[in-house]
């Protein structure tokens, strides 16, 4: 209390400068005494009085929008008679509330009709006011006054759960939440072009997205984050990584993506940069049915021919119907000359021959018309009042959209070390190319809740989401290394991904154990990744005749087929107990988590051998044609590939547990204690080579200490101190040899590599001018022992690709971030917000690379930056909303610093140059129930590039395409 009131002396030297600083510069010297008594404005004050409250942010007294009336007031301590900044004002009955600013003014716009408002903020005695009474295009004034909780004792009433979506409330949560974190809610997204999870998390301060579906946090790649949906661990659909696609979640469930960038005990510990923590939509407080459709095209794709061939009936739907998958009764066992089947009995040619017919699939490519891009959506829900004070809400969304993404002008070059040239590099291969991908991606979530009692609530979630990528391609290769051969490159690939996910959670606050509060999760899930029938061709040209031939090449004639399923299933349970209550509460929160999962792997690859020909021209003929059924067995032979390591089955069990404290020392200072101990145990089983089993397990303990200095009302200062640790995905232990293409280089796993640990080191400041603007700025050291980093070995060709542990490695940043009205040049620009957030890094990893002294022998860099570290990560955008007209509209800049996509051979590594991003999007909204967007994304159209050496040059490129402007219409209608 002695600290509010210094507070209102302060303020009470300070208004009077600042109103009077603001009415001379209106050229107004009546303005200059502040309202008696520091009133607000009434309601009916007139234009001075509201353009003079719009100087910094929109008059909360302002017109409401048409059918609608509005209720503002100022919120203030009875006994200080200062503002209570954060106050809750929520209208009873349903979710509808507003976050007192920094002046305790709120603002609530509703239907016509009679209300009760509840107030209540921690500490204080909430208060109700009954019988408000709304009338459209009426303002209504209600103060309200909070009186101190003399006794000290935690008021708790739950009618609503806290609206997420909204600007003024992620401030909120992140402003009380014990962690550093960010976040970006529903309604910034629907500012955007964003149409799924990744693309929203771009938006996040210090996070990028790779390859349009993995995040990455303060510039650290995939492997150093983890991934929650309404706070429990994801599987992963990919075969290669365990860090899951965000792609697979629509923009149209989620209520929010938080990235917590400080570990404390409730969350899992294997992430570094960051938890990406996706929460769905909440319950609607009345019936609600939402439609929405659009269509968009491409300066790259639409309306264009694009390279394609026969796929399924089903293709739309992103599945495959079966006319890819491997006939019915096709062998299990391998199926080459020489093998003998498990009976013991031999493989005849003739039989070989007939296998050869059944797998053989067309190789013909076709041209064909690119539609426009086009989606649709569809949500319903409601919640329904039953006995008491019985409440059963649901919510269901369907979702689809198909876009067709242009890779257009792609270059793809290889380089080798070169002592005579300027540059230092000799280039190898140059390979050409242009394609379009047909991507589909649907969903449907539900979700339904229960609350018997406001002490109780049940509720039950379900999420499935499928995308596929399929693509035809056809590259003009020039390699050097073969004597200035020219080779020509079809390849047809079709993926299909999907995310099936059940969850049932439970939150009781039981009175008799102290007031506590027990959360339960518990939940299943399977992803799985379908990758039927990849089909590849090389032709050669002869330089004699200039016509190309079929090449019997390693990958030439292959067909691949790749399965991969990801179980999930765990349980998690906390329960949070208030030790101490009032100006300074204590809480212990202990639980605990169980998470079990299981990956089946299987993969079968077949290639057609040229038998011996004796007129050698007939290769010449296209894919469809020369791999028609009378050759096969007669030009061509059945071979099957497949390794011993391409069928494994893995596991993954993680038991945790831990215990933490969130105690208030003072009103000012709040500590975050505690430690959480996890138990990983992993296993690889090979059936068909037991030495490549892996098995490995660990215990760590991972503690965690922060402290939060309220310094004043609108600001924290946050200290944290941690240790996180990133596990080896499956991949990087398996020792199975794999080449993910043509002209590849081989990739082999190593099953001694060591978990990473990491200490964590965070500061920040962040100050909250009102409830929609923030402004923050953060400090960063991790320290890394034993980090993964990708290698290449010496071996024939272009070397081989694996992963070893680095003796250490660091990396360290800041985080600027501001959010902040214009309302403060001029009352014109009171609808306009600035945007914007730079996150800079700097980052090194050392390899021992003495085989003598314990390390590895490699052909890589020994001492680079950790792999996929942006140097910078900037996001800036203006964001202007006039509510009186329905108009909003945004524009976005994003730009990242060079980062290291794969180390090199004997050479410099290769760099993801930066590529800037502008997007714009402007909406419309006409009467109540419908809105028109406009979206524009990528509108320079910047290159994607990839180079070989960190400086960007034409000499030195490895990859470059574009992938084109994209603008989308959309129309939405909602009752």
């Amino acid at each position: 209390m002695i600290r509010r009131r210094i507070s209102g002396v302060i303020a009470a030297l300070v208004t009077p400068l600042c109103w009077g600083a603001t009415a001379l510069a209106q050229d107004d010297p009546g303005a200059a005494a502040p309202p008696p008594g520091g009133a607000a404005a009434p309601a009916d004050a007139g234009p001075a009085a509201e353009d003079l409250a719009a100087a910094d942010e929109p008059s909360p007294s302002r017109p409401p929008p048409a059918g609608r009336g509005a209720v503002w007031g100022v919120v203030t301590d009875t006994t200080s008679r200062e503002p209570v900044l954060d106050a809750q004002v929520s209208v009873v009955g349903t979710k509808i509330k507003a976050i007192a600013d920094l002046d305790g003014r709120y603002r609530l716009e509703l239907p016509p009709g009679t209300y009760q408002l509840r107030i209540w903020y921690e500490a204080y005695t909430p208060q109700r006011v009954q019988d408000v009474r709304v009338a459209a295009g009426q303002v209504v004034q209600v103060d309200v006054g909070l009186d101190p909780d003399q006794q000290k004792e935690e008021v708790i009433e739950v009618e609503f759960e806290p609206e997420r979506a909204s600007v003024a409330a992620q401030l909120l949560l992140r402003k009380n939440a014990p962690h550093v974190g960010d976040a970006v809610g529903a309604k910034e997204i629907a500012k955007t072009p964003d149409r799924n999870a990744a693309e929203a998390a771009k938006r996040v301060v210090g996070a990028t997205v790779v390859d349009g579906r993995y995040v990455y946090v303060r510039g650290l790649g995939d492997r150093y984050t983890n991934a929650l949906l309404n706070g429990a661990p994801l599987p992963s659909p990919e075969p290669d990584r365990q860090a899951v696609p965000l792609d697979l979640f629509p923009s149209l469930v989620l209520s929010d993506i938080t990235v917590v960038k400080t570990f404390t005990p409730d969350v899992p510990g294997d992430f570094v940069g960051g938890s990406v923590q996706i929460n769905t939509r909440e319950l609607p407080t009345e019936f609600l049915l939402q439609a929405s459709a659009s269509l968009a095209a491409n300066t790259r794709s639409t309306l264009r021919d694009r390279l394609t061939y026969s796929g399924s009936s089903t293709d739309w739907l992103g599945i495959d119907d079966g006319a890819r998958a491997l006939p019915d009764g096709f062998p299990e066992h391998k199926v080459a000359r020489g093998i003998r089947r498990p009976d013991g009995t031999p493989i005849t040619r003739d039989e070989i021959a007939a296998y050869g017919r059944a797998i053989n699939s067309s190789m013909a490519t076709r041209r064909s018309f690119t539609p426009p891009n086009g989606s649709g959506s569809v949500v319903v829900g409601d919640t329904l009042k039953l006995r008491g004070e019985q409440r059963l809400g649901y919510l269901a969304t369907l979702s689809y959209g198909r876009k067709f993404a242009p890779r257009a002008d792609e270059i793809n070059r290889t380089y080798a070390f070169d002592p005579r040239s300027e540059s230092g590099l000799r280039q190898l291969n140059d390979s050409t190319l242009d394609s379009i991908r047909d991507q589909v991606s649907w969903g449907g979530f539900a979700s339904a809740t229960y609350t018997p009692h406001r002490d109780h609530k049940v509720t039950l979630t379900g999420l499935y989401s499928r995308s596929s990528d399929d693509v035809a391609l056809q590259s003009r290769e020039l390699i050097e290394e073969s004597g200035g051969a020219v080779y020509r490159d079809t390849l047809q690939r079709f993926v299909s991904r999907a995310l099936a996910l059940g969850q049932l959670a439970g939150e009781h606050r039981i009175a008799a154990l102290g007031n506590g509060t027990l959360d339960w999760k518990a939940w299943v899930s399977r992803a799985t990744s379908d990758e039927p029938d990849t089909r590849e061709n090389v032709y050669a040209r002869d330089d004699t005749s200039g016509a190309f031939s079929w090449d019997d090449g390693t990958l030439s004639g292959s067909h691949v087929f790749i399965d991969l399923a990801d179980t999930n299933y765990g349980g998690q349970l906390s329960y949070s107990l208030p030790l101490r209550r009032g100006d300074a509460p204590t809480r212990l929160k202990v639980g605990g988590l169980l998470n079990f999962r299981e990956r089946q792997f299987d993969a079968r690859r077949f290639r057609f051998k040229a038998l011996r020909l004796a007129d050698t021209t007939v290769l010449r003929q296209d894919p469809g044609p020369l791999f028609s059924d009378e050759n096969i067995g007669a030009l061509f032979e059945l071979e099957e590939t497949t390794r011993d390591t391409d069928d494994y089955t893995a596991s993954t069990d993680l038991y945790a547990g831990y215990v933490m404290t969130d105690t208030h020392v003072t009103r000012w200072l709040r500590a975050i204690l505690g430690a959480r101990v996890e138990a990983s145990l992993l296993s690889m089983d090979v059936p068909d080579n037991p030495d490549k089993d892996v098995d490995n397990d660990d215990v760590d303990l991972l503690p965690a200490a922060s402290l939060v200095f309220k310094t004043t009302p609108q600001s924290n200062l946050r200290f944290s101190v941690t240790r996180t640790l990133a596990r080896p995905q499956l991949i990087e232990l398996s020792p199975a040899l794999s080449q993910p293409g043509y002209s590849a280089r081989e990739v082999e796993g190593n099953p001694d590599l060591e978990r990473t640990r990491v200490m964590n080191g965070d500061v920040r400041f962040e100050l909250f001018p009102t409830a929609g603007e923030v402004m923050a700025a953060s400090v960063f050291y991790k320290h890394f022992e034993d980090p993964i980093e990708e290698i290449i070995k010496p071996s024939s060709g272009k070397g081989r690709l694996s992963w070893t542990n680095g003796d250490s490695g660091y990396a360290a940043g800041v985080e600027l971030e501001i959010r902040k009205s214009l309302g403060f040049i001029d009352p014109l620009f009171r609808d306009v917000t600035a945007l914007g957030n730079i996150t800079l890094v700097t980052s090194e990893v050392e390899i021992n690379p003495e085989p003598k002294e314990g390390g590895v022998a490699i052909q890589s860099t020994a001492t680079h930056p950790l792999q996929g570290q942006s140097p910078f990560v900037i996001n800036l955008g203006l964001d202007c909303s006039v509510e009186s007209t329905g108009t909003s509209a945004r524009l976005l800049y994003n730009v990242f610093g060079a980062r290291l996509r794969t180390v090199g051979k004997n050479m410099p590594d290769e760099y993801e140059q930066p590529r800037h991003q502008i997007d714009l999007t402007v909406a419309q909204r006409l009467g109540e129930h419908v809105e028109l967007k406009l979206a524009g994304e990528n509108l320079i159209d910047a290159p994607v590039r990839v180079t070989q050496g960190k400086e960007g040059t034409d000499d030195n490129i490895v990859l470059e395409y574009n992938a084109g402007t994209t603008v989308t219409l959309s129309a939405a209608l909602t009752y």
